[in-house]
């Protein structure tokens, strides 16, 4: 028993190791920004997280993507103030119009609230072992993927445009040799930075298990 203990004290100690080299080579270091679409070294667990487990990176699509959304919903909300201010419903009982109103603002609630769960929910984890994709479908549904570092090959990333360029933000591809070939994170701040530290904890993962170790 003792021995398992001491093996199992080795493992953290050489996980934490590297992850520390990884992370001081790229320049970073434990943070939150973002509003919590880029997470290093977060102090959160996810749900089949393992004992010797650690998150890395926690990754959202960037806040600037729910911009589309967001204006939707402030025009849905004003839209009724507008519509009623020409006059078009003046012969509509008032208790209708009252009815009408809460519906149409229940509606535009539960859109935002459906909108900002796929957002908050749907996240790109990358551990000392393994990449997570937690897709979010509903409060009942979620499609989960899972790739070892091992298996997996080169991650490449995607950006481009004017939005894209000045927000800092694109697409990360990684390619395993899972069920799912690609494993995907759309739209996540500094996708550079992702590509980089996937690929070297990949590397050193390789170059120990090289070693034999």
């Amino acid at each position: 028993m003792p021995e398992v203990y001491s093996a199992q004290g080795t493992k953290k100690e050489w996980w934490k190791e590297l992850v520390d080299g990884v992370l001081e080579k790229v320049g970073e270091e434990p943070r939150r920004a973002m509003l919590g679409a880029f997470c290093v070294r977060p102090d959160q667990r996810f749900m089949t997280q393992q004992e010797d487990e650690e998150i890395v990176l926690l990754l959202r699509a960037h806040p600037i993507t729910n911009l589309g959304w967001v204006l939707l919903v402030i025009l849905m909300l004003v839209l009724p103030g507008v519509i009623l201010g020409t006059g078009v419903f003046a012969a509509v009982p008032g208790k209708f119009v009252l009815v009408g109103k809460l519906v149409w603002y229940l509606v535009t609630l539960m859109y935002a609230m459906e909108r900002f769960l796929y957002w908050y929910y749907s996240v790109f984890i990358v551990t000392n072992e393994r990449l997570v994709d937690i897709d979010f479908e509903n409060l009942m549904f979620r499609v989960i993927t899972y790739a070892n570092l091992n298996h997996i090959e080169e991650p490449a990333m995607v950006t481009g445009g004017f939005i894209r360029s000045m927000f800092q933000y694109g697409d990360v591809f990684v390619t395993t040799a899972s069920e799912k070939p690609t494993i995907e994170a759309l739209g996540v701040p500094w996708p550079h930075k992702v590509v980089d530290i996937i690929s070297r904890l990949a590397e050193e993962l390789e170059k120990r298990r090289e070693r034999g170790e």
